[in-house]
Order: C-alpha cells, then structure tokens, then sequence
C-alpha cells in the first residue's frame, strides 16, 4: 500500500482524533514521545499498546507494517539490535488535516555496526491519531544512508567514498 492510500485509508477510517489543544491530545503526544525517548526492548513491550493502535500502519523508511504485533516485533528486533538509542522531539506542528508533524533529532550506537560510534540523525514524523489518542498512521521522513548504511561494512566505506567526491 502506498503511503498516501494508507494516509486517505487512516483518515476516513478515523475522522476524530483528539481535538486540538486538548488534554486528549496532550497526553497522546506525551505518550509518543515517551515511547521514543529511551528506545529499549522491555519499553516497546510495556509502552506500545498505549501508543500505537491495532490497526496502525507504519513505515520508517526501511520497512513498511500493518498491524500493531507486527510493528512491536519489527520495533522490538530494533531495540535489540542497539546499545542505546534515543529522539529528542524538537517541534510539533498540527496540521489542517488534524494531524502531527514531529521534527526529531536521534542519536543512535549499534551493538554490531561502528560499536561505540554515536550516530545522529535528523527526521520528521507524520502521524495521525484515533479518537482514543492511539497512532494510526505514523510515517517517518529522515535520511537512512546517514543514520544508517554508512555504517554498514563495505556500503558505509562505499557512501562515505561517494559524499567526499560530491
């Protein structure tokens, strides 16, 4: 499913998300933001019913899911694979069509890629909320070769190469 059907799919299968500047909508911001903010596998275990909806659909760049188990797995795969990783949520814009963008930084040390390395990454996430303040709809915008690929042996020497040359 592209992303703009599952954003259409979202928003007429859910209408009312938390009206604007309520405490509904203060607190489903709060618990997005807490899932993120120290990203452990016992944290997405404990925390992701009260974020993220049954339905949800997700895609972070690399990987698009439907389905709230499957995004835990997928989540908690993840976590596993970090020594530690965290989003500092930045700006929080609502837009016209009653849904959030969040303007995120990530820092972010792999177990198994450049071990020690702290990686930063800047992104935006799209989300769109249920009327019970779960995500429904959560698409994230950010640049994986550099949070990412550049720290995978040979392809992170590879775009290293490349953006020296650029």
């Amino acid at each position: 499913m592209l992303n703009l059907d599952a954003l259409t799919r979202a928003r007429a299968a859910h209408p009312a998300p938390p009206p604007a500047h309520s405490d509904a909508e203060s607190r489903a911001l709060e618990r997005f933001t807490r899932f993120f903010s120290s990203f452990a596998v016992d944290r997405v275990e404990r925390l992701l019913p009260e974020t993220y909806a049954e339905d949800v659909w997700f895609n972070d760049t690399l990987k698009t899911i439907k389905g709230r188990d499957t995004l835990g797995h997928y989540l908690a795969e993840s976590a596993a694979a970090v020594e530690n990783c965290r989003v500092e949520i930045e700006e929080i814009t609502r837009t016209a069509h009653d849904e959030h963008l969040l303007r995120w930084r990530m820092m972010i040390r792999f177990k198994k890629l450049r071990r020690g390395v702290d990686t930063w990454s800047i992104g935006l996430s799209h989300l769109r909320f249920n009327a019970d303040g779960l995500v429904v709809y959560h698409q994230d915008y950010w640049n994986a070769a550099d949070g990412l690929y550049e720290h995978v042996p040979l392809l992170g020497s590879l775009i290293r190469a490349l953006k020296r040359r650029l």
